[in-house]
């Protein structure tokens, strides 16, 4: 579907079911997704907000989907390069999949390895290390070592001490 069929096909959900329904909420976060992939970041972040709102306001705000949402928020602010905007998001983030999963959860290990690359582009590197490390043991008790996501942590971890030898 292209992004005009995505357009159509949510007002259709909103005016038939609403904007709060989960239908709704799954087409918008499709919608946004389709801006995100050619680069319409502003267009893809307001729609991520809106679901976010949305999902907080039926679900709760440590619902899992409501995590996934604001992750998905975060991951766009990151890419559009609003590190600031996304940093506090991550981190929160962490912290309620942390509770609610747990250290080594793969969702917690996702949202651990994005904070990072948010610290490291930042400038943070000590603290990108520090997470990329416990990603990296995570992983490797989880998974094992040469499974692609261990093998991705251990080229993260590589590249942000390099990156302290650069500074």
């Amino acid at each position: 579907m292209n992004i005009q069929d995505i357009k159509a096909a949510l007002a259709s959900l909103e005016n038939s079911l609403g904007e709060d329904h989960p239908d709704s909420i799954r087409a918008r976060h499709k919608l946004a997704h389709a801006y995100r992939a050619v680069g319409s970041y502003d267009q893809a972040i307001a729609l991520f907000e809106k679901n976010v709102a949305a999902c907080t306001r039926v679900f709760g705000a440590a619902h899992l989907t409501t995590l996934r949402r604001r992750s998905s928020l975060a991951n766009c602010y990151y890419a559009a390069g609003r590190y600031p905007e996304a940093i506090p998001l991550f981190e929160g983030i962490l912290r309620e999949r942390e509770l609610a999963l747990g250290d080594k959860h793969p969702d917690t290990l996702r949202s651990r390895g994005s904070l990072a690359n948010c610290y490291r582009v930042t400038g943070r590197l000590q603290d990108a290390i520090d997470l990329y490390r416990d990603t990296l043991q995570a992983r490797e008790q989880v998974l094992g070592s040469d499974h692609v996501s261990t093998v991705a942590s251990r080229r993260n971890l590589a590249t942000a001490q390099e990156d302290t030898r650069s500074v």
